[in-house]
């Protein structure tokens, strides 16, 4: 081999070994970015004591997939029946809050919203068969490194319950006696509600000419079927001793009456929420007495 040869062989070894020695390091791969922390809002369940107070159930659930911990502050709620944003007549607690999530972890908050629905009404809210609940609100999730601003929303549907209507239809006298009279008095219930309602015990007073007549309890009076009306009677003895002899001669003479009739009803549903509730009632009027 000749030394020309081998010396521009060894140039060649050194040019190349100075030339990568020259070259950048490859660029590190470009670093994974944060996953958002995400929020959700699903009902739990639905309580009521009655007809005009309702309570929803939710649970608010903030997810933090990230390496460290957040804290996370709860903002305004806004509420929404029936698409139709409302003020009046809601009440959401916690109002606001705080809390902190672990990393890599989710926390849950039980959120409880009470409905008025008189209020509802009286503010001018039309109600139909049912009822379709949103609530909403935006998260802030605080990092060392920033804030994301989450927003979370959820809804609830489930059926409006209406009070029966209660009215008289006819007063009847049965037999008049020197001390007692017995009546029949003809009752009619109206049921609003998309669905049957029973009324499972009934008790009432009955006051004619502002004095008082008569008083009774019923059980299991009778089934009203969905947005329909049943009608049912009821026996009443009305005593005489105490009273004066213008009201006795006011019923045997068959004129009009100007009563009074209120009382309490137990009322059974078909609704999870409220399969039953006691609902009251107080009617005046004129009714003619008629000869059975």
């Amino acid at each position: 081999m000749s030394k020309t040869f081998l010396y521009a062989g060894i140039s060649a070894v050194l040019f190349l070994a100075v030339f990568n020695s020259c070259k950048s390091p490859p660029p590190p791969p470009p670093a994974e970015m944060p996953k958002d922390p995400r929020a959700s809002i699903f009902l739990e369940g639905i309580e009521a004591q009655g007809v005009n107070s309702i309570n929803l159930a939710f649970v608010l659930k903030a997810e933090n997939p990230r390496s460290e911990s957040a804290a996370v502050t709860v903002g305004v709620w806004s509420v929404l029946i029936n698409n139709r944003k409302v003020d009046e007549g809601v009440r959401i607690l916690p109002e606001a809050s705080g809390f902190n999530v672990d990393a890599a972890s989710d926390a849950e908050v039980p959120v409880k919203l009470e409905l008025d629905i008189a209020a509802l009404t009286r503010a001018g809210l039309t109600l139909k068969d049912d009822y379709h609940v949103s609530i909403g609100t935006d998260l802030e999730f605080v990092y060392d490194a920033g804030m994301v601003k989450v927003t979370a929303g959820g809804d609830a549907l489930f059926p409006r319950i209406q009070e029966p209507v209660f009215a008289i239809t006819a007063i009847a006298i049965l037999k008049a006696e020197l001390i007692n009279t017995r009546f029949r008095v003809s009752l009619k219930v109206e049921n609003p509600n998309p669905f049957p309602m029973d009324l499972s015990s009934f008790k009432y007073e009955l006051y004619g000419e502002g004095r008082f007549w008569a008083d009774g309890q019923e059980r299991n009076v009778l089934k009203i079927p969905a947005h329909g009306a049943a009608e049912t009677r009821l026996f009443l003895v009305m005593n005489f001793i105490d009273m004066k002899r213008d009201l006795f001669d006011l019923i045997v003479n068959l004129q009009d009456v100007n009563y009074r009739f209120k009382g309490e009803a137990l009322v059974k549903t078909e609704v999870d929420y409220l399969p039953q509730f006691r609902t009251a009632f107080d009617l005046s009027g004129y009714s003619q007495v008629f000869d059975n």
